[in-house]
């Protein structure tokens, strides 16, 4: 079974290997998937350098890859939800990237006939990051306004989208090249933030401001947008505390929980995904090589393009 793994951490062209690894035992409560589709995160890319090893220590050769799609072909007696041939979307601890992987049923969801396996496999970290802040962490109501830093992103796009899908007023930030793309999305306002200051153009305008961008400058845009009193979430660093103590309101940065359940956010991307309402951005489709891997890791560690990178196994 091919898989590509890195044998230590570093940068990826040289610490990417591929391997041949035996198949998984299918436990109880588990099922097998022949990968179709695997998609490449910026906490892959985290893991790799060692940014992570503090909180979640790897033993290598380690296998990394959260998302993927595919096929399903062999099921545990237990599990029931699940037959063989089943297509199905990939939760993973670690691991999609290769040929096949065994995940816990709990994990997996059945998707549409007409999802393709790079939606699929580009729909899992983002989409499950954007309903479960929406549905777990923050309360918006249908007068908020809500501001979007980095909507061009993975999460940003699905922020955008699940929001407008509700009604609500979003206002949005991104490059300049990136900006029609955000529009199409449902965005109230755009800001590029190449060419104007975002916080000047909404001073004061957001209830509640995401910041959603690999880490944006020090925070200052969105604390000016924010209205006192409002909330701040930061999907990787806030802002200094220098910074927040000149304006009021609720700062918190957005942390997956084990209570948060894939099931219920899989089911709720997947009937939007049906009714038109949320898609997935793929900037780039690649076969999956070792070489396309590292690749990608390199794409996504600088300045990648607006959506997401999926690799595809024959």
């Amino acid at each position: 079974m091919k898989r590509f793994a890195i044998k230590e951490y570093g940068l990826a062209q040289d610490v990417f290997e591929e391997i041949d690894a035996s198949p998984r035992e299918v436990k109880d409560g588990r099922l097998r998937v022949a990968l179709k589709a695997f998609s490449i995160n910026p906490y892959d890319v985290s893991l790799r350098l060692g940014n992570m090893k503090e909180v979640r220590p790897l033993k290598f050769p380690y296998v990394l890859g959260n998302d993927g799609a595919g096929i399903v072909t062999e099921i545990a007696s237990d599990v029931t939800d699940f037959v063989v041939g089943d297509r199905v979307v990939v939760h993973a601890v670690g691991g999609t990237y290769g040929e096949e992987i065994v995940v816990p049923a709990k994990k997996v969801a059945k998707i549409p006939e007409k999802m393709d396996w790079a939606q699929a496999a580009g729909m899992v970290t983002t989409g499950l990051t954007a309903y479960n802040l929406l549905t777990h962490l923050l309360d918006v109501q249908p007068t908020d306004v809500v501001m979007i830093e980095g909507a061009s992103g993975g999460v940003g796009s699905s922020l955008v989208q699940l929001l407008h899908a509700k009604g609500i007023k979003v206002l949005a930030s991104a490059s300049k090249k990136n900006e029609e793309k955000v529009r199409e999305l449902g965005v109230a306002e755009f800001a590029a933030y190449d060419q104007e200051d975002a916080g000047e153009r909404f001073a004061n305008q957001a209830d509640i401001v995401i910041d959603a961008t690999k880490g944006s400058k020090r925070g200052t845009s969105g604390i000016e947008i924010m209205k006192p009193g409002g909330r701040y979430v930061a999907l990787t660093q806030l802002p200094d505390l220098d910074l927040r103590e000149k304006k009021s309101g609720f700062y918190e940065s957005f942390v997956p929980r084990k209570e948060y359940q894939d099931q219920e956010a899989f089911s709720y991307l997947l009937r939007a995904y049906e009714k038109g309402t949320f898609t997935v951005p793929i900037s780039q489709l690649l076969p999956a090589t070792l070489e396309n891997v590292i690749h990608a890791h390199q794409l996504v560690e600088g300045h990648p393009p607006a959506g997401k990178i999926v690799l595809t196994l024959a």
